[in-house]
């Protein structure tokens, strides 16, 4: 290699050189040439002089790097050899380096190259309890066997028999059981009522089918007690004051009691008077009242059909598994990801129903071959974890692209509805699963392959900060500051109080990432506006409600994307700053506000030092770069948390606040507090 480019590896810290002591003083013995960005990193380059070799330089030189890497919370360590090279092969298998894929290298050697993968130990992946500087919010997936338990109600009991008219539903609700997205309990007073009703006989089914079930046992509450007499009067308000409450009626209150003694995750019935009744007793006592049909998606729910185009060129598709697609994902899970018969029918791949689908399956293809796949329940309980699983082929060249696919799908559909928390369970080997999921804020424990996050989904103003806490805390995720502070900086360190109650301090900047997607619009946070022209808004914000025919461009892959401007507006992007986006009316735009982001990093690069590695995650090109602008240098600003605004924000809007005059929307500038606050109202619909 030219000595430059050893002077600008060594400038950005990517050097080590290896000395050695000797009679005739320090000499050099060999180097080890790598580049970063986070959170993986890549060798490119080793070497040792022939005299020291096989006395552990090389391993000396890796375990530096290693080190330094798992201290800056790095995912993985790549390193590509050629597959002819025998020795060399056998010294990065020692070093735990896996084969991840094969590529086919340069024409001049025509050979194979072997690219190889070590994942690290990083601190960022933390011990399963305990709160350290790698833990902030003091996560702790849940055990196994913790899974939300509802007390099934008499009437769905005997749904399960043929000709009746909700049977599909509740063979449903019994085979999410089986997939261990819930467990099933009676109370002792339906096993009670059942064998006194079956005393006449000699047999019956439904005696030894409930005999299967956990029983937990009824209380007989006073009925002038406060819990008895508050819930008599929701649920069967017309009985109150009026007439006496039925043996059915106390029964079914019985029951709401004994969920809430027993602290399950809530009560399955058909009966009329409690479902429509449940959003509120979910809202008092925390349980949830549910249909035997809750547990069932809609068909428009499960649907996803997305195309995606990558840096290469190729098109891969985000597709919901149908009964047809079944084989070849199963094909994948056992063939490609070595899981056993048993562990894909219990807990990878969730069958169809006669009446519908009880979770969501979505598998990543490239051409006919499925290269990813993800699936998680339909239904959660209120404090509990979704438990997901996700799985892509690394051996395949589009791996990282089908990870990228399948984890922001995710976290984008639960956090839509607001606060969750999520348990992403891996097969072995998944680097790929664990870097994508590091950028989108999840964190997990080095010696299991699972993942916890806590998603906010929601954009928190001073006006809406005490909703968005309660409804976090409320769903197992940390309580946050109960007013929204002032903002001092991206640095500026939050006060928290984990699940547990543990108090925490925790930057703004990373409860933002951890937290993700959110963002913390506190009083005083700069903020500006900066256009974007129609052509490339909606590639890179993914604003428009009208769904594309095309598929999608590259940076729509990523959380952390890339905004082109001119040099002038580095000045703006100041890191924590919260970016609007306009969209101009040339060419037929809105001439409104549609987004709005965070911005990560901002800096000056050179446009023909920008090449199409660099470019991925924008929606320019180097042969349209001088769309915006000539200037030999470009701002090169990242942004990640991208919200599309529910309601875009007029340009009659922003001149009535006073930003919205046309020199202010021709290139980036800044607004006030007042301003920001008031786009905010409009564009969230908030008061």
């Amino acid at each position: 290699m030219a000595r430059s480019i050893f002077e600008q590896f060594a400038r950005r810290d990517g050097l080590y050189v290896l000395l050695a002591q000797t009679s005739a003083g320090q000499q050099y013995a060999g180097h080890l040439l790598f580049d970063r960005h986070f959170p993986r990193a890549h060798v490119r380059q080793m070497f040792v002089l022939e005299p020291f070799r096989r006395f552990g330089a090389a391993s000396q030189l890796l375990d530096h790097l290693r080190h330094s890497l798992t201290q800056s919370c790095f995912i993985s360590i790549y390193a590509r050899v050629a597959e002819d090279l025998t020795s060399a092969n056998a010294f990065w298998h020692k070093q735990r380096f896996y084969v991840q894929r094969s590529e086919k290298g340069g024409v001049t050697r025509n050979r194979q190259i072997l690219v190889r993968c070590h994942e690290l130990d990083s601190p960022q992946l933390f011990p399963a309890s305990g709160v350290n500087d790698h833990n902030p919010l003091g996560l702790v997936e849940p055990a196994a066997n913790e899974l939300p338990m509802y007390l099934l109600d008499m009437n769905v009991l005997f749904d399960v028999q043929p000709r009746r008219l909700r049977r599909t539903e509740v063979v449903g609700l019994f085979q999410a059981e089986r997939m261990n997205f819930c467990r099933l309990a009676i109370s002792s007073e339906i096993r009670d009522e059942l064998q006194r009703n079956l005393q006449s006989r000699h047999t019956d089914p439904m005696e030894a089918y409930i005999e299967t079930f956990p029983c937990l046992p009824v209380d007989q509450p006073d009925e002038a007690d406060g819990i008895f007499s508050k819930l008599a009067t929701l649920i069967f308000p017309q009985a109150a004051g009026h007439r006496p409450l039925t043996a059915n009626e106390r029964s079914d209150i019985r029951h709401v009691i004994t969920a809430i003694q027993h602290d399950l995750a809530g009560i399955i019935t058909n009966d009329a008077a409690m479902l429509a009744v449940a959003p509120e007793i979910e809202q008092v006592y925390g349980v949830q009242v549910l249909s035997s049909g809750a547990f069932e998606l809609e068909e428009s729910a499960a649907r996803s059909d997305e195309a995606f185009e990558t840096a290469e060129k190729d098109t891969l598709r985000l597709l919901s598994v149908t009964t047809d697609a079944e084989p070849a994902v199963r094909a994948f899970l056992s063939q490609k990801m070595h899981l056993s018969g048993s562990a894909i029918a219990t807990n990878w791949l969730p069958i169809e129903t006669q009446g519908g689908r009880i979770a969501f399956r979505c598998a990543v293809w490239s051409g006919s071959a499925c290269i990813g796949y993800v699936t998680w329940p339909a239904i959660v309980a209120p404090d509990s974890m979704t438990i997901a699983r996700a799985a892509v082929d690394e051996s395949h060249p589009q791996a990282i692209g089908a990870a990228r696919i399948l984890l922001k799908h995710l976290v984008d559909r639960l956090s839509s509805t607001g606060p969750r928390q999520l348990k992403l369970e891996v097969p072995p080997n998944q680097s790929h699963l664990r870097e994508v999921g590091s950028v989108l804020g999840f964190v997990g424990s080095p010696q299991g392959h699972h993942f916890v996050k806590s998603a906010l989904g929601q954009v928190l103003t001073q006006a809406t900060w005490s909703a968005g806490q309660a409804a976090l805390a409320a769903k197992g995720g940390p309580r946050l500051p109960a007013q929204a502070p002032t903002y001092n900086g991206p640095d500026q360190q939050l006060i928290a109080h984990t699940p547990d109650g543990n108090r925490v301090h925790v930057s703004l900047d990373r409860l933002e990432s951890l937290l993700a997607p959110t963002l913390f619009c506190l009083p005083g946070r700069p903020a500006i506006i900066t256009p974007v022209r129609r052509v490339y808004a909606e590639p890179l914000l993914g604003h428009s409600r009208q769904a594309s025919l095309l598929p999608q461009t590259s940076a729509s892959l990523y959380a952390d994307r890339i905004y082109l401007s001119q040099p002038s507006t580095l000045k703006h992007f100041k890191r924590g700053t919260l970016m609007f986006f306009y969209e101009s009316g040339k060419d037929g735009g809105r001439s409104q506000v549609v987004a709005v982001g965070r911005v990560r990093e901002a800096y000056l690069r050179a446009c023909d030092a920008l090449d199409v590695s660099d470019l991925q995650q924008s929606v320019l090109t180097t042969t349209n770069l001088t769309d915006i602008g000539r200037s030999a240098m470009k701002t090169v600003t990242i942004f990640d948390n991208i919200f599309p605004l529910p309601n875009p924000v007029d340009l009659k809007v922003l001149k009535r606040l006073g930003c919205g005059r046309p020199n202010d929307l021709i290139t980036t500038h800044a607004i006030s507090d007042e301003q920001l606050q008031a786009i905010l109202s409009e564009g969230f619909g908030r008061g």
